[in-house]
């Protein structure tokens, strides 16, 4: 049985959980249902579906359908033409990081296909960072809405209209 070095966990690798079908360390620590504040990575299975508008929007209203139907603190999200960055947390819903992602990316994918595209929308799994004590929502939100200007796609993070923030930054 293959072992990650026992610097980074514990566990046998078999047993790590990811959101696809590749395997990525999760952390051991961490409940993944908690009150904890992650920052998902999602990224597009191909090229730059997301330059399409209809798309775009269809993205950005069921990253906040999703939240508010899970009951789930959306901080907030930015789409890019390739990946999607989003800063959520369970909160005190009871469910996990991985059924909402699991339920988003299940429904935009068929939404994909209906609007004539080929599948698959997204990769099969997703990066995800959980915030650690010294990390503020909102240094992470800085980072995220700023993607856009670092692409040299915007001057201003909030001309690009597909980022959207629920704190103050």
């Amino acid at each position: 049985m293959a072992k990650m070095p026992s610097k980074w966990s514990k566990t046998p690798l078999r047993d790590l959980r990811t959101y696809g079908g590749k395997r990525a360390p999760r952390l051991d620590e961490c409940d993944y249902r908690a009150d904890e504040i992650v920052h998902l990575t999602i990224c597009a299975a191909n090229e730059t579906p997301f330059r399409d508008e209809t798309l775009a929007r269809m993205i950005c209203d069921n990253v906040e359908f999703y939240a508010k139907h899970f009951a789930f603190r959306l901080f907030g999200y930015c789409l890019m033409p390739d990946h999607l960055h989003v800063l959520l947390s369970p909160a005190h819903s009871g469910k996990s990081i991985s059924d909402w992602l699991r339920s988003f990316k299940s429904y935009t994918g068929h939404e994909f296909v209906k609007l004539g595209h080929r599948p698959p929308l997204w990769q099969r799994s997703a990066y995800d960072h959980v915030c650690r004590k010294n990390e503020t929502a909102e240094a992470v939100l800085i980072y995220i809405a700023n993607n856009p200007v670092r692409a040299g796609l915007v001057q201003a993070w909030n001309d690009w209209p597909w980022t959207k923030v629920f704190v103050e930054i």
